[in-house]
């Protein structure tokens, strides 16, 4: 009898560990499911800032092309010529998968059909956090060749000219601005690399966002979230 009670015992305080490790599972799914929100989000709203990068270029190919030797440029194509050296940077919230590494990797996700995808979601991410540098040295390195191109004296002349001050980068369409043309091939090539990289960029984002679409369907199917 005394063995049976043990026993019993011992198989209650069993159910009531899993019943935890259980409630522990979904309550990470719920605030997972928050994070893939987030992420969307922060996707989603990123994805026109690109748009408008890969526009600028094009608008600087289209000038420089029915003006193969300008000695000027218009204060639009120097806006644009500036525009093409900025992008949106993404950092996810990893909060949930950080809390579930830091408590013993995925093991506590039962099912594996969820594990699997979430561990390919962080692979998607652990990626793009790989590349993010070397895209961000890309851009300082336009800003260099932006530099040898512009005539810094005659940008600031023509907008004091036109507004009294350089406390702002704009540049009205009425600004001329005087470039140094024997840069300007190497600028060019760079920022049609640049093209290519920006939308192989943002191909690489909306490819996570659809994962995390995918993968909020999945876990709401799973755990029966709403």
């Amino acid at each position: 009898m005394l063995f049976l009670a043990v026993f019993c015992g011992f198989l209650a305080e069993y159910k009531l560990e899993h019943m935890i490790e259980h409630q522990r599972e979904k309550q990470y799914m719920q605030s997972f499911i928050y994070d893939l929100e987030s992420d969307k989000a922060m996707l989603k709203l990123g994805f026109p800032l690109k748009d408008k990068r890969l526009e600028a270029i094009d608008s600087v190919f289209i000038f420089f092309e029915d003006y193969p030797d300008p000695r000027t440029v218009p204060g639009y194509v120097i806006r644009q010529m500036r525009r093409t050296l900025w992008d949106r940077h993404y950092r996810r919230n990893s909060t949930t998968i950080d809390q579930l590494k830091n408590a013993g990797g995925l093991r506590l996700i039962r099912k594996s059909v969820v594990r699997d995808s979430i561990a390919d979601y962080d692979q998607q991410w652990q990626r793009a956090d790989f590349w993010i540098e070397r895209y961000k040295e890309l851009q300082e390195k336009g800003k260099d060749y932006l530099h040898e191109i512009i005539d810094a004296n005659s940008a600031m002349a023509e907008y004091i000219k036109q507004k009294g001050s350089v406390t702002s980068s704009f540049y009205p369409d009425s600004t001329v601005t005087t470039i140094r043309n024997g840069q300007l091939n190497r600028y060019l090539n760079f920022l049609y690399d640049q093209k290519i990289t920006t939308a192989q960029d943002k191909r690489a984002y909306e490819s996570i966002e659809q994962s995390a679409g995918r993968l909020i369907a999945l876990i709401k199917k799973e755990y029966h979230l709403e």
